[in-house]
């Protein structure tokens, strides 16, 4: 039996000095290093965790923050995948994590995440163009990585996809197929994705020589939204329509039918997550593929390296994307 750092250090033969740097990584020779943790393996000690991370100065929790209201986290396609990454990096390295959601207001969230004192770290999502958490945080000089990231913030770690190159790629697709009324169901005003994605769509009409003029509408991310817009964009007479998300695509798709209208015959019908359900929508939704639980293990293992090395600068991930094509757009060509 072992049950403090004065029986290993007995039953080891060296100083109780000794035998804490071994426990927490301290400079030992080789030797010495193994004949401490083969007693180790023997006993029935265990370190002090509180006690190892008082003296560390680190608690091995990480603070997740997404500001969504819990249902969402939990049954939303794309938040579940990005908790799900996020928790399956933490765990691989034992460390801690706890959740905020939706429930408070931002700056309540952030003085109550300063007040705490017991985070080593932040992961956030980032989405808002005027974010006072992010802000708040940048400032405060907590470690933090953001999910999703603001051109000006030059200096903070991030994790993110080009949302950008990504819709001017669907939108070529649109193009390339010959429509040439080629509407857009935007993200949320304030989303910093749902801007960029308005942004590489406008570019591609740009080169074609198309005009986006009266063809772009708010959608907000949302089923329900999708087919406010979409029913708009129908009258205007649309022959395609680019949703910023798969979630409005499925409104998208129930205003198109319910005018007595087909897709894509008459409307090609495109995505944006390809999120599980899209390639089970009749018919099967072209959209941009993003890794979105990789994007939440390299979130979480961009802040470990961050805590490892806080001088090492921020550190900034771009995932690629991937357009898939499916037969809303072409057809009964594909699958």
């Amino acid at each position: 039996m072992a049950r403090t750092l004065d029986d290993l250090a007995r039953l080891s033969g060296v100083s109780r000095a000794t035998v804490s740097r071994v426990i927490n990584g301290g400079s030992v020779s080789p030797e010495t290093r193994q004949k401490v943790l083969d007693v180790l393996e023997t006993t029935t000690y265990r370190p002090n965790l509180a006690a190892r991370n008082l003296a560390s100065g680190k608690s091995g929790v990480v603070g997740v923050v997404m500001h969504v209201a819990a249902q969402l986290t939990f049954s939303d396609n794309y938040f579940a995948g990005l908790l799900t990454g996020i928790c399956d990096s933490l765990t691989e390295q034992a460390a801690g994590m706890m959740l905020w959601l939706g429930n408070r207001s931002k700056e309540e969230t952030l003085d109550q995440i300063a007040s705490m004192g017991m985070l080593d770290g932040i992961i956030v999502t980032a989405d808002t163009i005027d974010d006072p958490l992010v802000d708040g945080l940048r400032s405060s000089g907590i470690p933090a990585v953001l999910i999703g990231h603001r051109r000006a913030d030059r200096d903070a770690s991030y994790v993110d996809i080009d949302n950008e190159s990504s819709a001017e790629s669907l939108t070529d697709h649109l193009v390339g197929l010959g429509r040439t009324r080629i509407g857009h169901i935007t993200g949320r005003r304030d989303s910093v994705s749902g801007r960029d994605r308005k942004t590489g769509y406008k570019r591609s009409l740009k080169r074609a020589g198309l005009s986006s003029d009266g063809l772009i509408l708010e959608g907000d991310y949302t089923t329900e939204g999708g087919y406010k817009a979409a029913s708009k964009l129908i009258e205007a007479g649309v022959d395609a329509l680019f949703c910023a998300s798969d979630y409005t695509a499925v409104g998208a798709l129930d205003a198109i039918r319910n005018a007595g209208l087909r897709v894509p015959d008459d409307i090609a019908l495109a995505g944006f997550d390809d999120l599980p359900f899209a390639a089970e929508l009749d018919p099967p939704l072209t959209t941009v593929r993003q890794d979105i639980n990789g994007i939440g293990h390299a979130a979480a293992r961009n802040l470990l390296r961050l805590l490892e090395n806080p001088e090492g600068g921020p550190r900034r991930v771009l995932l690629p994307t991937e357009l898939v094509i499916r037969r809303s757009t072409v057809g009964g060509s594909l699958q």
